[in-house]
């Protein structure tokens, strides 16, 4: 099991635009894939169509020894893909870990351990507070961290504090965690900024940044309405090109990764 987490400090870089999005393009590849909304506005767990409610939640988990994430785990419309509820559920939880006086950043982690196995994939979907106490029991937890940003000055800006909380954890809680890379979102392929920007990122970071690059695209806002990722919605879009090529790349970098 492969596990990720799509995470930025900055709000409005395509998170969870992106979690759902790759995680349709890995399930076309025949993967299985849990989405973990660890945001407590919940727009991944809003933007898919869920057939079968779990009976427990997150919260549940974290507060009651006999339940596991197993309980918690939803099926969504799109066979294979299954998510563990975020948004208002997680108050309660954050509350609970917030009060723990031991342990608190390794909650996720243990918790995890009880999986159901099968998954190929777990893909998180963080908030942008990474001093939040869910977002470290997240880098905790998982074994990559992909980053999306804009191509403004703030979500440029923000990709070096993300790096460094990674490294902070990796020396402290999570030896194994690693920086899958950076890629970057809604670009407008006529705004000079933006034609810049793909110039220069793979220059300034070779080793992290992605050559694949998300389009600006109106269906990717059409799709969440229709409660689907693009590949299921129009999967000739521009939009659903790119993700595929990016998943296409991450599952590459990932296979390097694991030769080293």
């Amino acid at each position: 099991m492969i596990s990720i987490a799509l995470m930025n400090q900055k709000g409005g870089t395509g998170k969870t635009t992106s979690v759902v999005n790759i995680a349709g393009e890995l399930i076309l590849r025949e993967k299985r894939v849990l989405i973990i909304d660890m945001d407590t506005q919940g727009n991944a767990t809003a933007n898919l169509e869920i057939t079968r409610t779990a009976p427990k939640t997150l919260t549940d988990a974290v507060t009651d020894p006999s339940v596991t994430l197993a309980d918690a785990i939803c099926q969504t419309a799109i066979e294979g893909l299954d998510i563990i509820r975020g948004g208002a559920l997680l108050g309660p939880a954050f509350t609970a870990i917030q009060d723990m006086k031991l342990g608190r950043d390794t909650v996720l982690r243990r918790l995890m351990r009880k999986l159901p196995k099968g998954y190929d994939f777990v893909l998180f979907d963080c908030s942008p507070s990474l001093e939040s106490v869910l977002n470290i029991n997240v880098l905790v937890a998982v074994k990559y961290v992909l980053i999306p940003i804009r191509v403004d000055k703030n979500s440029i800006e923000g990709y070096a504090t993300m790096l460094e909380t990674i490294q902070s954890v990796r020396e402290i809680a999570n030896p194994g965690l690693r920086a899958l890379g950076i890629f970057m979102t809604a670009v407008e392929i006529g705004a000079s900024l933006d034609r810049e920007m793909i110039e220069a990122l793979p220059q300034m970071l070779p080793d992290l940044a992605f050559n694949t690059y998300i389009r600006k695209n109106i269906d990717v806002k059409k799709a969440p309405i229709a409660l689907r990722p693009l590949c299921f919605y129009n999967a000739r879009c521009a939009g659903s090109l790119d993700y595929a090529a990016l998943t296409d790349e991450m599952l590459d970098r990932i296979a390097e990764m694991r030769r080293k």
